[in-house]
């Protein structure tokens, strides 16, 4: 089955070329056409802060199409960033798979949000207390979480809460050594084994454990996109500090999206839809389309298992 793949992507880079056959602005790149973001005719490419990734493929589903698109994406963007010198994002981005012969598409849509507040209460002023009269956390690893709280980007934040947990553990150097020693017990009870072993590894076989990938230039393997570790490392250190430093529940485990950030928030959800009228399914005219509650004009909502097992 043929499928057309649409992909906005999120940077400050303008793309200012005009290689694209038919007078179109852009280029094209691996197969991949990458344009800016034009909603109607009277759009420059500084109007918006997007661009638009166009492409084609066989594939026997939608989310084998998908697949094959990210990984083409996944080798071309970084190297977008690289010579553009700046940050592009396409994973917390909309998305259309449009199958040929349909006349419905399937709609990956994001909308973004300012970050929502927590409250600062008794409980957190009572933990505040606590770790700023405790020797029993070092400074760096408040230093390693606020910085890991302020990262947007998934593999950076990991990255540096891996390092703030070390900073946890780490044991007095001794003398004359550079390094210091882990305390592996500590890790353990603060990860639990498992996790401790997928970051870590175990003593004389750590070379694919994913902090060892991640520091040294490999990163993730294809067994690592089943868990979102962020989350979970989360999870791990808020208990730790809970049952074994404050001997109470005073840091909230119970808080849906943690380590918020006023810049870093958006909704994400996904349906089939199919335009009304002169509509048209492509992604820059659904996008235009929807309101602030992620209703349409032009489109309507299509629920049908048939499309759900089989697109």
């Amino acid at each position: 089955m043929r499928y057309r793949l649409e992909q906005r992507i999120h940077t400050l880079a303008h793309n200012e070329l005009e290689l694209i056959p038919e007078g179109q602005s852009g280029f094209i790149v691996e197969g991949v056409s990458l344009s800016p973001w034009c909603v109607s005719d009277a759009d420059e490419y500084r109007t918006h802060p997007y661009w638009l990734a166009k492409w084609e493929t066989d594939a026997t589903n939608r989310w084998e199409a998908w697949r094959l698109f990210w990984d083409k994406l996944a080798i071309i963007v970084p190297r977008i960033s690289l010579v553009s010198q700046c940050y592009i994002d396409y994973i917390h981005q909309p998305l259309l798979i449009l199958r040929e012969g349909c006349d419905t598409a399937f709609l990956v849509y994001v909308q973004e949000h300012k970050g929502v507040g927590l409250t600062f209460g008794n409980e957190e002023l009572k933990a505040l207390q606590f770790f700023l009269t405790s020797s029993q956390i070092p400074d760096e690893f408040f230093w390693y979480w606020n910085d890991a709280t302020n990262a947007t980007g998934y593999t950076s934040k990991l990255v540096l809460m891996l390092v703030a947990v070390e900073a946890l553990v780490n044991k007095q150097a001794s003398k004359g050594k550079g390094t210091p020693d882990k305390d592996w017990d500590k890790l353990v009870q603060i990860l639990g084994p498992e996790l401790k072993k997928e970051f870590w590894g175990e003593e004389g076989n750590s070379h694919n454990a994913l902090r060892h990938r991640l520091a040294h230039g490999r990163y993730f393997g294809p067994e690592h996109g089943r868990s979102n570790y962020v989350d979970l490392l989360h999870e791990r250190i808020v208990r730790y500090l809970n049952q074994e430093m404050l001997r109470e529940d005073l840091i909230n485990e119970r808080v849906v999206n943690p380590q918020r950030h006023p810049s870093a928030g958006e909704y994400v959800g996904h349906s089939f839809i199919r335009a009304q009228k002169s509509a048209k399914l492509q992604l820059m005219e659904v996008v235009s389309d929807m309101d602030s509650s992620s209703e349409f004009t032009k489109y309507e909502r299509v629920v049908n298992q048939d499309l759900i097992d089989s697109y």
